[in-house]
C-alpha cells in the first residue's frame, strides 16, 4: 500500500516536470479573418474563425515573441452540375510582418449535404494554414 502510494507520487512529479512551460509559450492571434463578399460571407466568416482558432491551440508554435496572423479567403465558389455539388477553397495566411501559406482545396458530395462539404473544405484549409505558419514560426523563415 506504501510502496503504491510512493509509486503514485513519483509519476505525478516526473508527469509535472515533463510537461512543458505554459509561460513560456507563444500567444498567438487572430487579427483579421477576412471573406469575399456573397450570399452567406458573414457565416462563412464565423466558421472559418473558429476553425482557425481550434487549430492554433493544437499546433506548436514554439518559444518567441507574441504573434499576430491574419487570413483572407481568395476563392470561394459551389458548383452543382447533376447530382454532385463541388466546393472550391483557396485561401491566404500570414503572419504579421512575415511570410504566408496558401491553402486550396476542391471536394465534392452530395448536394443534401452542401454545408457539411463547406465545412470540411474549411477544416481542410484552415488545418493546412495553421500548420504551415507554426513551422514558419518555429523555424524562423521569416
Amino acid at each position: 500500500m506504501v510502496r503504491g502510494r510512493w509509486f503514485a507520487l513519483l509519476l505525478a512529479s516526473l508527469l509535472l516536470a515533463a510537461a512543458p512551460d505554459a509561460a513560456a509559450a507563444r500567444k498567438v492571434t487572430w487579427s483579421a479573418v477576412e471573406v469575399q463578399a456573397g450570399d452567406d460571407s458573414k457565416a462563412v466568416a464565423r466558421s472559418l474563425k473558429k476553425l482557425l482558432r481550434r487549430e492554433t491551440k493544437r499546433a506548436k508554435w514554439g518559444k518567441g515573441k507574441s504573434l499576430q496572423l491574419s487570413a483572407r479567403v481568395t476563392q470561394l465558389t459551389r458548383e452543382k452540375s447533376d447530382d454532385v455539388v463541388r466546393v472550391t477553397v483557396t485561401a491566404f495566411a500570414k503572419i504579421d510582418g512575415g511570410k504566408g501559406a496558401r491553402s486550396h482545396i476542391r471536394i465534392g458530395g452530395s448536394p443534401k449535404e452542401r454545408r457539411k462539404l463547406l465545412r470540411q473544405a474549411l477544416s481542410i484549409v484552415s488545418s493546412g494554414l495553421v500548420t504551415r505558419l507554426s513551422t514558419i514560426a518555429r523555424t524562423g523563415d521569416d
